[in-house]
């Protein structure tokens, strides 16, 4: 399952990683995939750490392009929030602190989102650039930064995850296969996030369709990139009413005049509603797993309490595995 190291993690099981092992032994879970950035990590058991998630810095793609993005008028905290750095040798230094945390608890991956998306976007799908860009500004990114690692390969293998944003989405092959053949490194894989995708698609209202969706996309892949699928983050997101209602609303009233952070909040309330990650209920979500046959399942939810996350992952196993 998702973890982190914040409080409000750790607080549900009192802070306790004897109450985190017994919890996942319950489920019959076999560890936790971890949020780590470049900060220093405190001390923790990391025994059962199966895998990271790499920090998202959702305007890199603008600061990777112009550097010009750095010098505009903007609190600092913002600067960084959206572009992991202050100049492109910070972005480059961060992610690959990053790695080196990943490495540290020995991940057997780390994931990384290959997107882009400013804050007012996600209200006005105005996005003003194609897939193809973004994923040739990421290609960038990795080589410039894993080309300065040892043996220019990443420490630990990078699980490129599909967001709904501009950039790896999944919905243009083409552009799929034309990201993979700009890396310049072999120890690369994909997560594949069944939400994510069920979101880019954008009619999704009803799960039984939304599986065939899901699996349709999949099917236009050719044999060699479902097999480089090795990780999934797996749940459920049927938010296609509410993409296109939000859709003809475009930015909510006064939305320019708030702080930086109370812009956030609202972006952060709206994203929430259109990624449920909601635990599937349909014993038919086993054939997207037969179908990529991933090496790495995260159940994957967002919960405001330890009932609540013990719910999602109870009626999702008992949907994939029927127990």
């Amino acid at each position: 399952m998702n973890f982190s190291l914040h409080e409000s993690d750790l607080s549900r099981f009192e802070n306790d990683w004897n109450n985190i092992e017994s919890f996942l032994r319950t489920h019959g879970l076999d560890g936790v995939e971890l949020f780590v950035d470049h900060t220093p990590l405190p001390d923790f058991p990391c025994g059962i750490v199966e895998g990271v998630h790499l920090p998202y810095w959702m305007g890199r793609h603008r600061a990777w392009v112009d550097e010009n993005a750095f010098h505009e008028d903007m609190d600092e905290n913002e600067k960084f929030f959206l572009f992991g750095g202050h100049d492109r040798q910070d972005m480059i230094a961060n992610f690959i602190n990053a790695l080196k945390n990943a490495a540290s608890v020995n991940a057997e991956y780390g994931v990384f989102h290959v997107a882009y998306v400013e804050l007012d976007h996600v209200f006005t799908r105005d996005f003003g650039v194609s897939d193809m860009e973004v994923m040739d500004s990421t290609a960038e990114f990795l080589n410039k930064s894993v080309s300065l690692l040892p043996g220019g390969e990443p420490p630990v293998r990078l699980f490129f995850e599909n967001l709904w944003w501009p950039g790896l989405n999944l919905l243009d092959t083409a552009a799929t296969m034309h990201f993979v053949d700009s890396l310049e490194f072999e120890n690369w894989a994909f997560t594949l996030d069944t939400g994510h995708l069920m979101n880019a698609i954008m009619n999704c209202t009803e799960e039984r369709t939304a599986i065939d969706s899901v699996l349709n996309v999949l099917a236009r892949y050719p044999e060699d990139i479902i097999d480089r699928i090795e990780g999934m983050h797996f749940h459920c997101s049927l938010s296609g009413n509410y993409q296109m209602q939000v859709a003809r609303n475009g930015v909510p009233a006064d939305y320019y005049d708030l702080s930086f952070h109370e812009r956030l909040i609202a972006v952060m309330e709206h994203v929430s509603k259109i990624d449920q990650h909601m635990p599937f209920t349909d014993e038919r979500c086993r054939e997207i797993v037969d179908f990529v046959k991933p090496r790495f399942l995260t159940h994957e939810f967002e919960t405001n309490s330890l009932p609540e996350l013990d719910w999602k992952l109870r009626t999702q196993i008992w949907a994939l595995c029927g127990e």
